[in-house]
């Protein structure tokens, strides 16, 4: 480990408790001084008031403070059966420390409950949103012209962005009827159904806008004109928010269909039930052996489509698969979709789900931090040894640098952003989308107005998938990334780390048979990390073995390394959690390269799937640790390796 990477790494040591509440007796007193705030609001708030509970009926609320306190201590030792996801020997889901800032911010803003569905409710809080939303907003790559907002977690945001998408799918249609409606000139892009289903979605928004400008050029401005090009929206019959997609799809005599690769969060197939479109939509594309999306078919699938009448509802690229960390190549779709427009084939709405990965663009502001030398510093039997690392390659940057060029992006600070649940984001290119995402709620706002007025509002409900929801998610936002610099000189630091120590624990995997020759077991990872998640699964050494009998060596590894309902949490010594390759959603050329370095058929596949052990390496404190003599990642893999073995032995056929 350099000098460098070691001072790097103290940074985050002010960020977080540490895995020993290194900071919790100062933190301690930040949150007692937060809730002595509070309560001193309460107690200056038109002092001259005077008490509602008195001395009297305090001291005849005892016996509810004695229960109160008994159940307390209850619910405090139940809470000490969970997981500890702040230490380093927690590598299973994505769940780790919360940054000191996002605590605090939540536990203030908590105190006063907030609610961000409207100005009314949450004066303070609606605005730490949107400065919190800009803020990740502009670390994507959008401008002042983008619009974002915190939601529940990444499923709504991916849901509120294929809303929005299928909405401006249509919006061409609409705006020739408005026009018509209005008695304006015709758009420019004529009455084409097959051009009018490939339109740009930038272009479909902007002539949008068009209309009620030029509606308030021929009829003069006001909230007459402004009601009546409302109208002239609503009234068409391609406007989906009103007619719903049944009659418009009729009329189409075209089905839609969302492009997605196979890596692909189960989210979607819910949005499609939810938006009524049907999993049916659902196209998976390809993707390589390194489980990136491949444009190649991308294309052909496009084609495809095109072939059939179909119409592209939306392409969603992956900014960081849950399963195995990869990164899409954004930059070679947006250069497809460039091609496609420019020769007249049709354009499509591009969304980034980026709930996972979006904040590894932290690595790339102002400029690409690099992932450091090629090697990491392991211990295995007591010698240390330094190993090659397998980094990602560039072309994850290649993607990140052109995110702000998709017409969405899904993000979650409450994964990579270490910030406390509840809190995604979706991040919207252009603002005009509030003006079809509106929703009449005259309770929470005015009447809607014109899409510059729009667009103008800082009102956050009624444009929105989401009605209530806690103002203190935004206020643990706004205080962590306001603290924490979200580009290579903070956030970036961090994120850095974790990708190399996901590429260390697969080097270890890797050549754990050199390092250890008497192992009786071998490690096979799916493929080098994408980013800082890595998935895996042991087999024995010898050949022949069938694929069910190694998915029943991995469940009984896995179970080892998670405990069940009524094991203690404090016998685990390390954790890594399981996900599956189902041949539903990974089609069998996807993965035939890793089953033959598993050494099974791949018929057998299709009836099995393939069990796979998983890691997520985003704890901070790794890289510190081994300044301290401590190698957790390289404990956790000869851990793995120590209970595969045992589990091979007990397993072995008869």
């Amino acid at each position: 480990m350099s000098q460098t990477q070691y001072d790097e790494s103290r940074s985050f040591a002010a960020w977080f408790a540490g895995p020993k509440a290194e900071n919790g007796d100062w933190f301690v007193s930040v949150l007692r001084r937060i809730a002595e705030d509070y309560y001193a609001w309460r107690r200056n708030y038109f002092p001259g008031d005077g008490v509602v509970i008195d001395s009297v009926v305090r001291r005849g609320t005892e016996q509810f403070q004695d229960a109160f306190e008994d159940r307390l201590i209850e619910l405090l030792g139940r809470l000490k059966a969970d997981f500890p996801f702040y230490s380093p020997r927690y590598a299973a889901h994505m769940l780790s420390e919360q940054t000191l800032p996002s605590i605090a911010g939540y536990f203030a803003a908590m105190l006063y409950n907030p609610n961000n569905v409207t100005n009314e409710s949450a004066p303070v809080t609606v605005r730490l949103e949107h400065e919190a939303s800009r803020l990740i907003a502009r670390m994507l790559g959008y401008t002042d012209e983008a619009w974002s907002h915190i939601t529940s977690g990444g499923t709504v945001a991916n849901f509120e962005a294929l809303w929005v998408a299928r909405t401006t799918r249509y919006l061409p249609f609409v705006v020739n009827d408005m026009r018509t409606s209005l008695a304006l000139p015709p758009a420019r892009w004529g009455t084409d159904v097959r051009t009018l289903l490939g339109i740009p979605p930038w272009e479909a928004l902007s002539e949008f806008a068009r209309c009620f400008d030029d509606a308030a050029d021929a009829h003069g401005g006001g909230g007459a004109t402004t009601r009546r090009a409302v109208d002239a929206y609503l009234q068409s019959p391609f406007c989906v928010v009103q007619r719903g997609l049944a009659p418009i799809l009729s009329r189409l005599n075209s089905r839609p269909a969302l492009l997605v690769p196979e890596t692909h969060h189960y989210c979607f197939d819910k949005a499609l039930d939810i938006l009524g479109v049907g999993r049916d939509s659902l196209v998976n594309i390809p993707v390589d052996d390194e489980f990136r999306m491949d444009v190649g078919a991308l294309s052909e699938s496009l084609d495809q489509l095109d072939a059939e009448g179909r119409h592209v509802l939306a392409v969603v690229a992956v900014v960081g698969t849950t399963e195995e960390g990869a990164v899409d190549p954004v930059d070679k779709v947006l250069a497809l979709r460039e091609a496609r427009t420019r020769a007249g084939r049709g354009s499509f709405w591009l969304h980034a789900d980026g709930a996972w990965g979006g904040y590894l663009r932290t690595m790339t502001l102002p400029h690409r931090l690099g992932l450091g030398e090629p090697r990491a510093d392991v211990r295995v039997g007591g010698h240390e040894r330094s190993l090659p690392l397998h980094l990602p390659e560039k072309y994850a940057c290649d993607a990140l640098d052109r995110l702000g060029e998709c017409d969405s992006i899904t993000i979650d600070p409450h994964k990579l952003g270490y910030v406390p649940y509840p809190a995604g984001v979706i991040c919207f290119r252009s603002s005009i989308v509030k003006a079809l995402a509106r929703q009449d709620a005259p309770y929470l706002t005015d009447s809607p107005g014109d899409v510059a007025t729009e667009r103008r509002s800082q009102g956050i409900g009624v444009y929105i998938l989401e009605g209530s929801k806690p103002g203190a998610a935004a206020a643990g936002v706004w205080l962590s990334h306001t603290l924490i610099p979200l580009d290579a000189t903070g956030h970036g630091l961090l994120v850095r780390d974790t990708i190399r120590n996901a590429c260390e624990l697969h080097a270890l995997l890797e050549n754990f048979e050199q390092l250890d020759p008497s192992c009786t077991v071998r490690a096979v990872p799916l493929c080098a990390p994408g980013s800082n998640i890595v998935c895996f699964a042991f087999r024995p050494k010898r050949d022949g073995l069938p694929l069910a009998h190694l998915n029943a060596l991995n469940k009984r590894i896995h179970e080892r390394f998670s405990v069940s309902e009524g094991e203690n949490v404090l016998d685990q010594t390390f954790f890594v959690s399981r996900t599956t390759l189902s041949p539903r959603q990974y089609a069998l050329p996807t993965v035939t390269p890793f089953l033959k370095r598993l050494g099974v058929r791949q018929e057998e596949y299709g009836v099995e799937g393939v069990f796979l052990l998983r890691s997520v390496l985003m704890n901070p404190w790794h890289t510190l640790a081994k300044r301290r003599g401590r190698f957790y990642v390289s404990e956790l893999a000869e851990e793995l390796h120590r209970v595969a073995s045992e589990e091979a032995g007990s397993l072995a056929p008869s």
